[in-house]
């Protein structure tokens, strides 16, 4: 059997430094790769952290900028707005408009409409008969876990006028189709169990934007309720 030379004993010496030096320097590329990966990800969740502290504080702000403080007389809830003469020769039609022209709805002709149309014009009955308990059931399970005020326990009838309705934006998602519909009316002689943000008697309207959806089975719920100034800020 050959003896190894002393110059092959020194080549294998050199060449096992080499590997060694080697695969010291892929585990310290490797080590900055992770370390830089983990920096990243430190810096995504403290700009997201920053950034949802930002949104949150104008949320916040907007909140109290759009908070309104009314005094309104105590409610009837046995009163009958329909026999309300004054109320009656309101204009109480629900408007459509498609940007173009306002057409108006009716019991006769509101299954011409938009499926999105026709549930919304229900909700607006539903408000108007003071019918809280179906009020309710237009929203999804997700959204009444956190409706807070917009859960109804209870409210009289609203004398609803000047009523209109008109797409902001639809198209589809993942659960199905989707609409954002603006709804505006004014209330006569508004007592506060609906909207605690119109005045007892509002010369004005503050529109506010349902968002729909509609399932592949062709049922609408709303998931989303604001009024329209905090729908374009994009932040609810």
């Amino acid at each position: 059997m050959s003896e190894i030379s002393e110059e092959e004993i020194i080549k294998q010496r050199d060449l096992k430094k080499i590997k060694e030096k080697r695969k010291k320097i892929v585990l310290i590329f490797i080590g900055v790769i992770i370390a830089i990966i983990i920096l990243l990800g430190l810096i995504v969740l403290i700009l997201s952290a920053v950034n949802n502290y930002s949104r949150n504080q104008t949320k916040a702000n907007i909140d109290k900028e759009t908070r309104r403080s009314y005094i309104y007389p105590e409610p009837d809830y046995d009163f009958n707005i329909f026999d309300d003469e004054s109320y009656m020769k309101l204009d109480r039609g629900v408007w459509f408009n498609d940007g173009v022209v306002k057409t108006v709805m009716t019991d006769e002709n509101y299954k011409n409409y938009t499926p999105e149309l026709q549930f919304m014009y229900n909700v607006i009955n539903i408000i108007i008969n003071g019918d809280y308990e179906e009020y309710n059931k237009i929203f999804t399970d997700e959204y009444l876990k956190n409706a807070g005020d917009d859960l109804r326990e209870e409210f009289t009838m609203q004398q609803l006028f000047e009523i209109e309705l008109e797409y902001l934006d639809y198209g589809e998602s993942e659960d199905g189709l989707y609409s954002d519909i603006q709804l505006i009316y004014r209330i006569r002689n508004n007592n506060g169990t609906f909207r605690n943000d119109l005045d007892f008697n509002d010369s004005g309207a503050i529109p506010v934007v349902y968002s729909l959806i509609s399932d592949s089975s062709g049922i609408i719920k709303v998931t989303g309720l604001t009024t329209y100034y905090k729908y374009t800020t994009g932040l609810y």
